[in-house]
């Protein structure tokens, strides 16, 4: 699976920061970032975390470098505690992942939109405005737009008396970014890493997870789940986020620098998932994978939305928080 390059336009962006830090006051020491991520170095959306990391410190000229931590070294759902807390500078990471502290970073998996439409209308410094104040980080950009979700299966799936997926006896695996949709179908889930799923499918303890419309190769479960349902729902929602402290410490050039390029990684990336999620889908039908329609498809993708709405909203009203913000950000996160 090929690797994110840097195409023309980030280049550019770089090139015009390039030249902001050029004029700038010469720092004494380069300013040194670090970053977690929580997936496999394989997969494609690690490699794309990496590689902007690698562009940034390029383009920054010793002024500043980010060093990516292994895999693993920080477990990944304690990731988001830790660059809250400032013991790592900077994450890459699905929204999801600390949507129990931020339920409205619901927003971005259930978005029917893409990232420049969100930055247009607003929608992006909303959610940044809100993960500021009630976490801490800054939130850079949503560099992993493009590719969708599928129920992959054992067995080819039911579907009851109205249409809808029938999960009665199925083992699914389940993670913060899908609960609520899978939970509103009455699925028996059990919440797994990623890193656990293919000895879980071994073992029989699930036999259905969703996962990514790219990916699935690559961490071969498909050696298990040969049925996948569709239509797809929701999106990747991995972000770029940096500890608040941490950025605000940054000087205008360097902060302006690594922002412009997050905001052209959106975009380039998006066109690179898309595609893929393109060919994905179109190998593993080549090699056997029976693709099925829920009959009751608008029913299906509009409660995947609606469960997610419905989680954010009882999570910000047992934390005491307002919901009157609810509607105008579903508004904004679902226009296209």
């Amino acid at each position: 699976m090929p690797r994110y390059k840097p195409v023309g336009a980030i280049l550019a962006a770089a090139g015009m920061a390039a030249v902001l830090l050029a004029g700038a006051p010469r720092a004494s020491a380069e300013v040194k970032l670090n970053l977690v991520y929580p997936f496999p170095d394989f997969l494609i959306y690690t490699k794309q975390c990496k590689q902007l990391a690698a562009d940034i410190t390029e383009a920054a000229k010793g002024k500043l470098s980010i060093e990516v931590l292994p895999f693993n070294s920080i477990k990944m759902f304690q990731q988001p505690p830790a660059v809250r807390k400032g013991r790592v500078d900077m994450m890459c990471t699905p929204y999801a992942f600390f949507a129990r502290a931020v339920p409205e970073n619901e927003a971005v998996s259930t978005s029917s939109s893409n990232p420049e439409t969100v930055r247009a209308n607003g929608g992006m410094a909303m959610l940044d405005e809100i993960q500021q104040k009630q976490f801490g980080v800054k939130n850079l950009g949503w560099t992993s737009s493009g590719g969708r979700f599928r129920i992959y299966m054992e067995k080819a799936p039911k579907f009851n008396d109205k249409g809808m997926l029938d999960l009665a006896g199925v083992k699914l695996r389940d993670n913060p970014i899908y609960g609520a949709f899978f939970r509103a179908m009455n699925a028996t889930t059990h919440p797994l890493p990623a890193t656990q799923v293919y000895s879980a499918l071994e073992k029989g303890v699930v036999n259905a997870a969703a996962w990514a419309t790219i990916g699935l190769k690559g961490l071969k479960w498909d050696k298990f789940l040969r049925h996948a349902v569709e239509p797809e729902f929701y999106h990747t929602d991995i972000g770029w986020f940096i500890n608040l402290k941490k950025w605000n410490s940054l000087d205008a050039g360097l902060r302006k620098l690594v922002q412009e390029m997050v905001i052209e990684n959106e975009k380039a990336v998006r066109e690179v998932l898309l595609e893929e999620s393109k060919k994905e889908r179109a190998t593993l039908a080549k090699e056997g994978m029976k693709f099925h329609t829920v009959p009751a498809a608008a029913v299906y993708s509009k409660l995947a939305v609606d469960s997610a709405y419905a989680r954010m909203t009882d999570r910000l009203t047992k934390a005491k928080r307002p919901t009157d913000h609810v509607a105008k950000l579903r508004e904004l996160w679902q226009q296209q």
